[in-house]
């Protein structure tokens, strides 16, 4: 077996270099890949369902349905004091009565794992 030895300068430097790429590398932990997979579950559920009377994305492809004006997600999301709780709140408690004007928000009748991957997509949708 051949050793061959490398000068302490280059070996300095090469450390350095890793070190600096490791530094540099964006880090995607456990708990972030859930929550990614989640917004994307949760702009797909708002696209099915929630696109009928809202803006959820800029590339949808058809507009709401109703002519009453709804917010957009995106407005929805860069709303002074709206939260996680807020939203899960406000999607799971409205619900629309059809003897009552103007017209409200219907219950989407969605799962909690639903509501949270929607509520998670609209606050991706933050300006940051």
């Amino acid at each position: 077996m051949i050793v061959r030895q490398v000068p302490l300068r280059v070996a300095a430097l090469a450390l350095a270099a890793a070190a600096l790429c490791a530094l540099c590398t964006p880090r995607t932990s456990a708990a972030d890949v859930p929550q990614a997979a989640d917004v994307a579950r949760g702009e797909h559920i708002a696209r099915l369902i929630c696109s009928a009377c809202h803006v959820v994305a800029v590339d949808q492809e058809f507009p709401p349905l109703l002519r009453q004006a709804t917010p957009s997600f995106a407005e929805i999301a860069n709303r002074p004091g709206v939260t996680a709780e807020s939203l899960q709140r406000f999607i799971t408690t409205t619900h629309w009565d059809v003897d009552k004007l103007p017209m409200s928000m219907p219950n989407p009748m969605l799962s909690k794992p639903e509501v949270q991957a929607v509520t998670r997509y609209i606050l991706s949708l933050r300006k940051r």
